[in-house]
């Protein structure tokens, strides 16, 4: 299951008042079985044993944010660090191909923090590779930016 929460449709996630000019921090729990897993565009604050084989993953996001930014995804999905605070998040199958065709992530992000002498301001960053069955070419959700499988070409570009 994926997200797109662009331009109002966080409604159908959210009871809230759906409009671009609102900026929330949000936290939530997702229980799901031990065969998936949850991503959200928020920080993962823990994990915790459900009843009957479920799980109860939270999140919470602190940083205040226009709705339609908030994202979920789930799935049978791996995580793979790239770096300190980079990674990417795929189906088992798709790992070591998208590991290796974002493996300079991490130096990217390092470069846009010198040139603008900032660190990253969420913390971690990380790409989501969605299956060829979701139709969005990409969607920058913070912590958890949504890619079309199309970018993992095989020679990095």
């Amino acid at each position: 299951m994926y997200t797109q929460c662009e331009d109002i449709n966080c409604r159908s996630v959210a009871p809230l008042q759906d409009t671009p000019a609102n900026r929330i921090t949000y936290g939530s729990c997702v229980t799901a079985n031990k065969q998936v897993t949850p991503y959200m565009s928020a920080n993962k604050t823990g994990i915790y044993n459900s009843i009957y084989g479920y799980y109860k993953h939270c999140f919470y996001n602190e940083i205040p944010i226009p709705n339609y930014l908030m994202a979920i995804t789930v799935g049978e999905l791996v995580y793979q660090s790239i770096g300190y605070n980079t990674g990417i998040i795929t189906e088992p199958g798709q790992i070591a191909k998208a590991a290796a065709e974002l493996s300079d992530l991490q130096t990217y992000l390092d470069t846009a923090e010198h040139y603008i002498q900032t660190p990253y301001i969420w913390g971690n960053y990380t790409v989501v590779i969605m299956p060829p069955s979701f139709p969005m070419g990409g969607m920058e959700n913070p912590l958890l930016t949504f890619a079309s499988p199309t970018i993992i070409v095989g020679d990095k570009s």
